[in-house]
């Protein structure tokens, strides 16, 4: 289980997150909604370990962020709203080296890297340079990239943006597949992803937390509509 307990973060004097507190169970994928500068991404940032809270906890399994940060990062991947590859690697290259970061014994990389490319469709790609692959395709690696460890806990941010219509279906049933067994974080403007995939939908605005409840009762908020339920909630 992930726990986010009454964390808080600012940048000089503007409060980006204001004692924001929630948990995700295993089998769980959760939809960060929010308008732009609502603190979605600085808070995947610090889930992540990219930022540190000023004050508040957060911890995976009873794993601490502050006081077990390298066993806490061992159980979870990020995959940012822009891409991180490095660009000279291969598709190849950068998959052998992700499964290094993420541990994964020299036995078993072949056969993981063989299902994801597979899966995610990266059998053309696989001796290209990162920096020549399209949109679609750099976010498809980025997500084996994540998948190759089997992290407990997996943030997306973003994560269908830039694909085909194609392209999103098969990330969307990938990511429905993985959180059956595993948690899953998604920060999105993509209401289509909210629906096909959020099973609790947590609502923050303008630092704070709005709303934490399951999609459903979410879309009660305004005619069983999430697009008019988010502009009600969030119209000041």
């Amino acid at each position: 289980m992930l726990c986010v307990e009454n964390v808080s973060k600012k940048f000089g004097s503007t409060v980006v997150l204001q004692d924001v507190s929630f948990a995700v169970k295993s089998g769980t994928i959760v939809a960060i909604l929010g308008e732009n500068g609502a603190g979605k991404s600085t808070l995947l940032r610090l889930i992540s370990g990219f930022y540190e809270p000023d004050s508040g906890k957060i911890s995976i399994s009873n794993l601490t962020l502050k006081q077990n940060r390298p066993q806490y990062l061992a159980r979870l991947a990020y995959v940012p709203e822009t891409s991180a590859l490095y660009s000279n690697m291969t598709v190849y290259d950068f998959l052998h080296f992700a499964a290094g970061v993420h541990k994964v014994s020299v036995g078993e990389r072949c056969a993981k890297i063989k299902h994801l490319v597979e899966i995610l469709s990266l059998q053309n790609v696989l001796m290209q340079k990162n920096e020549t692959l399209s949109k679609g395709y750099k976010k498809r690696l980025e997500l084996a990239a994540a998948l190759i460890g089997e992290p407990d806990l997996l943030l997306l941010d973003e994560p269908t943006e830039g694909l085909d219509p194609n392209q999103k279906q098969v990330l969307r049933n990938l990511i429905k597949q993985y959180a059956q067994k595993h948690m899953v974080i998604i920060s999105t403007h993509s209401m289509e992803d909210v629906e096909s995939l959020a099973k609790q939908v947590l609502l923050l605005h303008k630092g704070k937390i709005l709303m934490n409840t399951d999609l459903a009762h979410f879309k009660q908020t305004a005619d069983n509509n999430l697009l008019h339920s988010f502009r009600k909630l969030t119209d000041d």
